[in-house]
C-alpha cells in the first residue's frame, strides 16, 4: 500500500467535506496528530481507523484503498 497516496485521499476528502484536522479527529475519537501523519503518509491508518473514516465520510472502506496496492 501507497501511505503517500492513501494519506493524499484522506486529505482531499477532508478538505472537500470542509473539515479541519481537529473537527475529523473529534468524529473519530482521535488525535489531531494521528490525522495529520496518517494525511502524509508518515503512517498507515488501521482497518479499524479506515472504517471509521469511511462512516464520517459515508463513502464505502474500500474508497481510500482502491488504486492503492
Amino acid at each position: 500500500m501507497d501511505a503517500e497516496k492513501l494519506g493524499k485521499r484522506i486529505r482531499l476528502t477532508r478538505v472537500e467535506a470542509d473539515l479541519t484536522q481537529t473537527d475529523l479527529a473529534r468524529k473519530m475519537d482521535a488525535k489531531q496528530k494521528s490525522i495529520s501523519r496518517y494525511e502524509t503518509g508518515d503512517s498507515v491508518p488501521s482497518v479499524e481507523t479506515l472504517v471509521k473514516l469511511a462512516k464520517v465520510f459515508r463513502k464505502p472502506t474500500t474508497y481510500f484503498l482502491d488504486e492503492l496496492a
